[in-house]
């Protein structure tokens, strides 16, 4: 059975605001044991607004009524009614998620996000975020070989590398468009701290308050531009590359293609010459002069550049949803931690049924999401035994051992019960835990659990919507 309807994808990212609209048809199986299975067949993008600078009080803090007025006026501007929104996401991405009120700002936006998915998209769940939007994963799929995909925004750049479909490798780096900011005249009204030690290493004199260099400027994007060769797949980085990422560094792998999306990339595969000053500060910042120097770095490299499927719009156009109701007497909750909303899915891959390295599968996702509360998902096996369902439980409970959030396990085959209760005899009720079964969800998906109501649980699926 088909069914359509109404989403909305609104994006606040370092730089730039977007909100799309789209027309989502879903599509509801169920197999044989009655695993309901919910599949998006066509996405359609009836309204898309302009893409605005993101509004700023200062430094650290996003005007929260200005961004508001932007919505109210697209709402208004495609005729198109709160009422009449099925579901969506807001997204808070790039240097905006550390902001001081970026939480705030997701509250605020509350009465726009009824079922929505609302959430701060750290530095490497932003980049997977930006990976699928491009087109990467999909890229890596259709040719079986890695794909590194680099989002530029405006203070950052987020990289993922795809193969075979699926995120392994993501990180972040204090790269972008607008960390030197620029008035009409050429004057330098901003430098960012993270790259004034950069530009002290390449000996140029760039300063706030004095008119800029062209020249300089270039010496400084030339040498970004250089950084994106050594990132794909050198583990012998120069110290000024290293002293740039966020958090942790990547994994070194090497990608047979490479990807760029985000407001820079539109410079990167365009044909314009960026000669003058004019030319650079149009948006009042070096982010045209940065993709100029990507471009021609990567013209004389042994490099393949894929080209994306979005540059700037490579975002969340918005979210499909479905609901369903699972029986408490197959499955192992603690009612005291519901209702919970908005948690984000992480799945693996080896259907639960490689036992040594579960330990290390479900440890290698948690690190994309910091200290947020998570859900992992697997298929697991038809009809594992109890050895077999100790030593799940065993290298689950190994995993969130350093974590204080509560323990959310969704699996595909029918054993959640059994599974829920060997976790809590480990845990000796020192952690809140929550076990489902009979759910299909995949890496981008996230989920909301009820109250429980005479024994049943209610849940959502929300799974996010890139362009297709």
């Amino acid at each position: 059975m088909e069914h359509e309807i109404l989403s909305v994808g609104i994006d606040i990212g370092t730089t730039t605001l977007q909100v799309i609209f789209s027309k989502i048809t879903l599509k509801n199986t169920y197999s044989l044991f009655l695993l309901p299975d919910v599949k998006i067949t066509n996405t359609t993008i009836i309204y898309q607004s302009k893409i605005y600078f993101t509004p700023f009080i200062s430094e650290k803090k996003i005007d929260l009524k200005a961004i508001k007025d932007i919505i109210i006026y697209e709402y208004n501007n495609s005729n198109i009614q709160k009422t009449d929104v099925s579901t969506g996401a807001v997204i808070i991405t790039g240097e905006t998620c550390r902001k001081e009120n970026a939480e705030e700002a997701l509250k605020y936006l509350s009465d726009f996000a009824g079922d929505f998915v609302v959430a701060t998209a750290g530095p490497d769940l932003e980049g997977i975020l930006a990976g699928f939007g491009a087109g990467a994963a999909l890229a890596s799929k259709n040719s079986t070989s890695k794909v590194i995909n680099f989002d530029i925004g405006g203070g950052t750049t987020n990289a993922s590398v795809f193969w075979d479909g699926q995120a392994i490798d993501s990180f972040a780096l204090d790269i972008g468009g607008r960390l030197i900011r620029l008035d009409k005249t050429g004057t330098i009204t901003y430098i960012s701290e993270k790259i004034k030690p950069l530009i002290r290493s390449l000996d140029i004199n760039l300063r706030l308050g004095i008119a800029a260099d062209i020249n300089s400027l270039k010496i400084l994007t030339n040498s970004f531009a250089k950084m994106f060769i050594q990132l794909n797949g050198d583990l012998l980085l120069d110290v000024e590359v290293k002293e740039l990422f966020i958090h942790h560094k990547h994994k070194g792998l090497y990608s047979e293609f490479i990807m760029f999306s985000g407001g820079v990339a539109e410079y990167i595969y365009s044909t314009e010459e960026i000669k003058t000053l004019d030319a650079v500060i149009r948006y009042g910042d070096i982010g045209p002069l940065l993709g100029y120097s990507i471009r021609k770095t990567f013209e004389n490299s042994k490099y393949k550049l894929l080209i994306p499927k979005e540059k700037i719009r490579a975002t969340v156009i918005g979210a499909g949803s479905h609901s369903l109701k699972l029986s408490g007497s197959t499955i192992e909750f603690d009612d005291a931690l519901l209702p919970i909303k908005n948690i984000p899915i992480i799945k693996f891959f080896n259907n639960g049924e490689d036992f040594p390295n579960m330990y290390t599968n479900i440890c290698e996702k948690l690190k994309l999401y910091d200290s947020v509360t998570v859900a992992i998902a697997f298929k697991g096996p038809k009809s594992p035994s109890y050895i077999e369902i100790k030593s799940m439980a065993t290298s689950i409970v190994k995993a969130f051992n350093n974590r204080d959030n509560p323990i959310i396990v969704i699996v595909e085959q029918n054993f959640a019960k059994a599974l829920g209760q060997s976790i809590n005899n480990i845990l000796k009720g020192s952690k809140g835990i929550i076990c489902l079964d009979k759910i299909k969800v995949d890496n981008g998906d996230y989920v909301d659990i009820g109250k429980s109501i005479s024994k049943s649980v209610p849940v959502v699926i929300k799974t996010l919507i890139f362009k297709i």
